[in-house]
């Protein structure tokens, strides 16, 4: 847990100002944030890139067309309420591309 809350102080100001290690995106919460690079980190896991994701099918899209899954509880009603709960879900879910 510590190294989650460590990672996130570390990586979430760049998140905020728009900043991604592939792409300058507006960022306006730190879940979109998180949705950005993880989405990124899981595309290129399937030698792909990153397009966009979409809510009302809870998924992070890749240019080859494979859609990796967001986890659900994010992905009420086709919309992002950035909670503090949906953030941390999102950083874990984000962390977890850059740990493999």
């Amino acid at each position: 847990m510590q190294l989650v809350v460590f990672a996130v102080v570390l990586i979430l100001p760049s998140f905020l100002s728009g900043e991604s290690y592939r792409t300058i995106h507006e960022i306006s919460n730190p879940c979109e944030g998180y949705l950005l690079e993880g989405g990124h980190l899981s595309c290129n896991m399937q030698d792909s890139t990153y397009v966009d994701y979409d809510l009302k099918r809870c998924t992070v899209i890749c240019k080859n067309g494979i859609g990796q899954k967001l986890p659900e509880e994010i992905c009420r009603n086709g919309k992002l309420d950035c909670t503090t709960d949906v953030a941390r879900t999102l950083s874990e879910w984000a962390l977890k591309y850059m740990r493999k």
